[in-house]
C-alpha cells in the first residue's frame, strides 16, 4: 500500500511543483521583459513623434515581444497655473499624436480585436519622461509549461517505478528466492532451514512459516525415529524377558514329563507361568494405553474403598489408612485401580517387611500415597523410574522380575485422567510413591 500510495502521490506532487516553478519563472521573464521595454522607450522618448516609432526601438520591443501604445504625458503644472498656462499645456499635449506599435494595431484591426489582445497580451502601464502609455507583453506559452510539467511527471514516475522496482527485487523476489530454495532443501531432507526475513510483513510470515514447518518436521522425525527406537527396544527387552521365564517351565515340565520332576519342579514351573502372566498383562497394558489411548470413563468413587480392593488384591497384609468419613474421587474405576495395584506390586517386591496405602483427601483433590520400607531409590535413578523398560540396580535381580512397564504404566493412566504420579524417598526409609487426583471442575 505504502508503495501504490508512493507511485501515486510522488508524480502528482512533482508535476504540482514543477507547474509552480516554470510559472514563477515565465512571470518573471514577463515582469523582466516589461521592465527592459519600458527602460528602452525612457531612452528614445525624445526621438517619438506623429511619423512612429524609431527603428531602434521598434526592433528592440519586436526582440522582447512586447507591443506599445505610447502617449504623451499630461503636463503637471503647479497648484497656482493661469488658465492660459493650463490650456497652453493641454494643445502641446494635443499636437503630439500617440503611438502603436504595428503588431498590437494589427490585432486591433481584427473583428474580435480587444478579446484577441486581452487573450495574447499582459498589459502594464508605464511612464517615462515625456512619454507615458500601455506595455502589452506577449504572454508566455501554455504549452512549454505543460510539457514541462508532464516531462517532470513522467521522470518522477520513472525514479518512483525504478525505486519500486529495486525494493520489490530485494524485498520480494530475492526473499521469494531464498523461500523457493528452503522448500528445495526440506524436499531433500534438509531440515535446518533458517527464517527468511523481509520487510515486506507477508514474505516475513511465509518464511517464519516456512522455518516453523521444517522445525516441526524435524522434531516429528525425531520423535518418529526415538519411537521406532523404543519399539525395536521393547521389543528386544521383551523377547529376553519372555525367553529366560519360558526357558525354566519348559525344563520343569520336561522333567514332570519324563518322571524325574517333584514338587519343587512344579512350583517353579507355576511361578514362571505367573511371571509370564504379569510380563504379558504388562506389555498389553502398555500396548493399549500407549498406542491405542486409554478409554477413561470418569465416575464418582469412594477412595478409601478403593484403596482396600486394591490392597486386598496384592497382598492382605498391606497397612491402608484413610478418614474415617467418606472421602470421594472422581475417575476410572479400573484406571484407578490398575494403577494402585501396580504401585502396591512394585512395593511389596522391594519392601523388607511393611508397605503401606495412605488415602488423604484434600480441597484440591484426593492423594493416594504408597510407601515401603525398602532401600529407597538412588538419586540416578529418581528421574527415569516411569520410562518405559527402565529398571534400576535393585530391580534387576532375578527375585523381583519385572519388564519395567509397570511405573510406565501408572504415568499413562494418571495423565490420562488429568492427575499426576511422583516419586521420592521417604525421610523415615523407603520408596515413597504419591497420585494426587484434582477434583472436577
Amino acid at each position: 500500500m505504502m508503495a501504490l500510495a508512493l507511485a501515486i502521490s510522488a508524480p502528482a506532487l512533482c508535476a504540482a511543483a514543477t507547474w509552480w516553478v516554470v510559472g514563477s519563472r515565465q512571470d518573471a521573464q514577463v515582469e523582466s521583459r516589461a521592465n527592459a521595454a519600458a527602460h528602452a522607450i525612457a531612452e528614445q522618448a525624445q526621438e517619438l513623434s506623429n511619423a512612429g516609432l524609431p527603428a531602434a526601438l521598434a526592433s528592440r520591443l519586436g526582440a522582447l515581444h512586447v507591443e506599445a501604445e505610447i502617449d504623451p504625458a499630461k503636463p503637471r503644472l503647479p497648484a497656482e497655473a493661469t488658465p492660459l498656462d493650463r490650456k497652453l499645456a493641454a494643445a502641446a499635449a494635443t499636437a503630439t499624436a500617440g503611438v502603436t506599435t504595428k503588431g498590437l494595431a494589427a490585432a486591433l484591426a481584427t473583428p474580435d480585436g480587444k478579446r484577441t489582445v486581452a487573450r495574447r497580451y499582459r498589459t502594464r502601464t508605464f511612464a517615462a519622461g515625456p512619454v507615458q502609455g500601455t506595455l502589452f507583453i506577449e504572454r508566455p506559452s501554455r504549452s512549454t509549461r505543460v510539457a514541462a510539467t508532464v516531462a517532470a511527471a513522467l521522470v518522477a514516475l520513472t525514479l518512483v517505478l525504478l525505486l519500486c522496482f529495486v525494493l520489490l527485487r530485494r524485498w520480494v523476489v530475492q526473499p521469494l528466492g531464498r523461500l523457493a530454495a528452503a522448500a528445495e532443501d526440506i524436499a531433500g531432507g534438509a531440515l535446518d532451514v533458517p527464517a527468511v526475513a523481509s520487510p515486506a510483513r507477508e514474505v516475513h510470515q511465509v518464511g517464519a512459516a516456512m522455518s516453523g514447518m521444517a522445525g516441526g518436521l524435524e522434531r516429528a522425525l525425531a520423535e518418529r525415529d526415538a519411537a521406532e527406537e523404543q519399539r525395536r527396544f521393547l521389543v528386544t527387552a521383551m523377547a529376553h524377558d519372555l525367553r529366560t521365564p519360558l526357558f525354566t517351565l519348559r525344563g520343569s515340565l520336561e522333567a514332570i514329563e519324563h518322571g524325574i520332576g517333584d514338587g519343587d519342579h512344579l512350583r517353579r514351573a507355576q511361578d514362571k507361568a505367573a511371571v509370564l502372566d504379569r510380563l504379558v498383562s504388562d506389555l498389553f497394558t502398555y500396548s493399549r494405553v500407549e498406542y491405542a489411548g486409554a478409554e477413561i470413563r470418569t465416575q464418582r468413587l469412594d477412595a478409601a474403598a478403593l484403596a482396600r480392593e486394591a490392597a486386598q488384591a496384592v497382598d492382605a497384609r498391606i497397612l491402608v489408612t484413610a478418614p474415617a468419613g467418606p472421602t470421594y474421587v472422581h475417575g476410572d474405576h479400573a484406571a484407578l485401580l490398575r494403577v494402585l495395584l501396580n504401585l502396591l506390586d512394585n512395593a511389596v517386591r522391594h519392601a523388607h517387611r511393611t508397605v503401606e496405602l495412605t488415602v488423604c483427601g484434600e480441597p484440591e483433590g484426593v492423594t493416594f500415597a504408597v510407601r515401603d520400607d525398602g532401600d529407597g531409590i538412588a538419586d540416578a535413578d529418581l528421574p527415569h523410574l516411569f520410562d518405559p523398560l527402565f529398571r534400576g540396580d535393585r530391580a534387576r535381580s532375578g527375585a523381583t522380575g519385572g519388564a519395567g512397564l509397570g511405573l510406565a504404566i501408572v504415568d499413562r493412566l494418571t495423565s490420562a485422567q488429568g492427575a499426576t504420579v511422583t516419586a521420592a524417598n521417604d525421610p523415615a526409609g523407603g520408596a515413597r510413591f504419591t497420585v494426587h487426583i484434582p477434583n472436577p471442575g
